[in-house]
Formats: C-alpha cells, sequence, structure tokens
C-alpha cells in the first residue's frame, strides 16, 4: 500500500470465512509513548512462529517496495503485479525491526516492520 503495510495470514481461516487481515501504520509523531523510538514503531506487529517453515508472499498495488529484515537474512522485493515468495526458518526468539528499503516515495519514512516470534 502506499504507504503502509497490509497482512494477511491466509493459511488461518476467521470462524465466519475469510482470512486473517490487518493494516499495519506508523505510530505519529504526537502518539509516541516514553521510550518509543520515532518512525521504527508501529500500531501493529506480524507474529511469526519459531522454528516453522514460514512463507512470506508480497506484492504491491502501487510502486516498488521491499520487505527487509536484515538480522534474519530475510529481503524480497514488492513489485506491483507481481508475486514474489520467500520462504524462512526463523530459529531464534525476538522483536526484530526494519524499514522498507525501496526508495517508493515521499512517505517512505512511514513503512516501518516490526515481527516478533510467538
Amino acid at each position: 500500500m502506499q504507504w503502509y503495510w497490509r497482512y494477511e495470514y491466509s493459511d488461518f481461516i476467521k470462524s465466519l470465512g475469510g482470512t486473517i487481515e490487518f493494516d499495519r501504520y506508523a505510530i505519529a509523531d504526537d502518539l509516541l509513548e516514553q521510550g518509543q523510538i520515532r518512525l521504527i514503531v508501529n500500531d501493529t506487529a506480524v507474529a511469526v512462529p519459531v522454528n516453522t517453515h514460514v512463507r512470506f508472499v508480497v506484492t504491491s498495488g502501487d510502486v516498488l517496495h521491499d520487505f527487509p529484515i536484515p538480522s534474519l537474512g530475510i529481503k524480497v522485493d514488492d513489485c506491483p503485479g507481481r508475486l514474489n515468495i520467500l520462504s524462512a526458518l526463523i530459529q531464534r526468539e525476538g522483536v526484530f525491526y526494519c524499514m522498507c528499503s525501496e526508495l517508493c516515495g515521499t512517505a517512505l519514512s512511514q513503512m516501518p516492520i516490526k515481527l516478533e516470534d510467538v
């Protein structure tokens, strides 16, 4: 999305049907709490299981974006009209922060990513 992330857990179906999906936005400067880092924290984390194969399927609806998590060795381009797939085995617990690493426009800094293990 321009300029925020939309996530979908396609393997999980809600009780009323449909997949679980949510949008993730950067927290505005005036809403930051004490200790939160500007342009890094966001309102919703992506939960991923540890020691389980995870498949990331990424695409873009507007311009090129990039979904990187350098500390996990993950980087995949989000291209409009194309599905790119990356498989990963996350073998350590933690909270991982990163940022869209494609020069995608004026609000690039509003696209942080937060991954947490479950």
